[in-house]
């Protein structure tokens, strides 16, 4: 298991910035020009561990949008790594949002993650 070294969680959406964008996206490697080997979920992890920011998680779907759990020790970092991995305005447009609370059956830890804004609804 990859250890986080980053302080913060982020939910980003993310939207193709053209047709053409989500269809390479979605192009397995194996029918790319030039064709390559696919990745394993591990090799895919360690290659999302970037100098600022690291994703975690992926969804995709048949939409525009496919969304991602990041982490990091700000908003602006993650920007800053989907600029460095040559993404965000290239292949996609990002909405990163900050989530003050995560909890995830796949930890299954028996830490207390649950935090909670210190007054009102929000943090």
């Amino acid at each position: 298991m990859l250890k986080e070294r980053f302080s913060k969680h982020f939910f980003v959406i993310h939207n193709f910035v053209s047709e053409e964008a989500r269809l390479g996206y979605l192009t397995p490697p194996e029918k790319q020009d030039p064709p390559s080997s696919p990745t394993t979920e591990l090799q895919w992890a360690v290659n999302a561990i970037g100098e600022f920011a690291q994703c975690m998680q992926t969804w995709c779907g048949n939409d525009d949008f496919f969304y991602c759990h990041w982490v990091a020790d700000s908003e602006d970092d993650v920007y800053k790594q989907l600029h460095a991995f040559e993404l965000e305005g290239t292949i996609i447009n990002s909405r990163v949002s900050e989530m003050h609370q995560f909890v995830s059956a796949y930890r299954a830890s028996d830490e207390i993650l649950r935090q909670y804004p210190e007054e009102g609804g929000k943090w």
